[in-house]
């Protein structure tokens, strides 16, 4: 077979670039990741305001730009998750409001056990980590922070009893979260270092000091304060044993533990585009939408006994690449067909489909909303730190991967845009 030769074109015939817009190609790497079959591409996000200077593309993060094309669109929303999309935002930013929603949102959580008796095999630190994990249906807005010097009260802790016993001759049991009582008046268990008082009629003193009793509180009246969940198994026993405990829970954050952390997860994912690149038809078409574990394909009929391949739902696909994989060698080669020649699987970098699944403190909505004022608050920071350096107006900056370093006279302010933080540094007097 004779090889064909490319003909030769000089270089004043070829056209000539398109001043203010970037080729196909270009767009394509700027907006997509492109997914091969072996790995993926174009990953990278080119921020750089002057990359594409040369063909007359301002490339530079404007505001009315974002304004005008960001925007959240909901696609499910229950009692306890929510997936919704973020449309014309950057991955730092998305991965900002990831980081918020699992480390810096405050929920309510036991804390502190005290143990009267347990018998049971659970020892009790085990015992205790089992109940501060267990999530808490009560608005931590309503509550205040406790720090070490604190005395707990009824701003800033909420009391449970639990007292379960195994009769001897009966048959195992179980505790379940159901069985932690709401004391909304505070600790019934007195100090152990406290004497007994001539007075009868005084109330001797416990591990917290309430003013008043939780339930007189209008937020707290009709919405009594429990776990989230009634089946959530703490432990079991058997014939003669016992579990009496008090759980003092009180306000944090996810970064100090795990169990503050208002979600079971937070995560998002690119938009999925999935392109068929020529038509594909009959037994092709066919073969194709049995490769698909997710059924992204479907079959067309076009008449006449024919039928087509479509993409029918391209937001269902998980990029297993199932489809864009080259036939195996239980075909002869003659046989085998190449599917990156007729499907393309990119994703948007620019739209992200995000997923927050609460533990049932907070509806999924809410912890969004709480999420976006924290982040909020964050950028109001930024803004009053840079206002009190007007008095130095070079300032230097020192970029690293995904941090941005700003030192200004013996203060230094880093920008973590992944996390979305900011962080003042005093850097002494050297």
């Amino acid at each position: 077979m004779k090889e064909e030769k490319t003909p030769k074109i000089s270089v004043w015939d070829l056209p000539d670039v398109p001043k203010g817009k970037l080729p196909a190609h270009l767009e394509l790497q700027r907006t997509r990741v492109i997914c091969t079959p072996d790995a993926a591409t174009n990953t990278e996000n080119i921020r750089y305001s002057g990359a594409y200077a040369s063909m007359g593309v301002d490339n530079s993060l404007r505001l009315g730009h974002f304004r005008d094309n960001f925007r959240v669109e909901v696609v499910r929303l229950t009692e306890d998750d929510m997936e919704f999309d973020m449309i014309g935002i950057d991955a730092s930013l998305a991965n900002a409001f990831r980081r918020i929603l699992i480390a810096e949102l405050p929920t309510m959580a036991i804390e502190k056990v005290l143990i009267a008796n347990n018998t049971s095999v659970i020892q009790d630190e085990v015992l205790a980590h089992r109940l501060g994990l267990i999530p808490l249906k009560v608005d931590p807005r309503m509550f205040e922070y406790m720090s070490e010097n604190d005395v707990p009260n009824e701003k800033n802790t909420i009391v449970f009893k639990l007292h379960s016993r195994c009769e001897r001759g009966s048959s195992r049991i179980q505790v379940l979260s159901n069985e932690l009582q709401w004391l909304p008046r505070g600790s019934e268990l007195t100090l152990s270092t406290e004497k007994p008082d001539v007075d009868p009629t005084s109330r001797p003193r416990t591990y917290t000091s309430f003013n008043c009793s939780q339930d007189s509180l209008p937020e707290f009246s009709n919405n009594p304060i429990g776990p989230k969940h009634d089946d959530i198994i703490i432990a079991k026993l058997g014939p003669g044993q016992e579990i009496e405990l008090e759980a003092h829970a009180v306000k944090g954050m996810g970064k100090t533990h795990a169990k503050w952390s208002p979600v079971a997860t937070a995560w998002y994912r690119m938009l999925p585009e999935v392109v068929l690149l020529q038509e594909i038809e009959d037994e092709i078409a066919e073969e194709l939408v049995k490769k698909c574990p997710v059924k992204v394909f479907d079959i067309e009929d076009i008449g006449k006994g024919r039928k087509r391949a479509t993409v029918a739902r391209p937001r269902s696909c998980t990029l297993c690449r199932e489809c864009i994989r080259a036939d195996g060698k239980e075909k002869e080669i003659e046989q085998r067909i190449y599917w990156d020649k007729y499907v393309a699987l990119r994703r948007v970098k620019d739209h992200f489909i995000f997923t927050i699944e609460s533990t049932g403190a907070l509806p999924p909505e809410m912890l969004f909303t709480e999420a976006v004022k924290i982040l909020e608050d964050k950028c109001e920071r930024v803004i009053t730190e840079l206002s009190k350096k007007n008095e130095n107006p070079k300032v230097p900056i020192f970029v690293t991967s995904g941090t941005c370093e700003l030192y200004m006279g013996l203060e230094a302010i880093m920008f973590d845009f992944d996390a979305g933080m900011c962080q003042i540094l005093k850097l002494g007097n050297e």
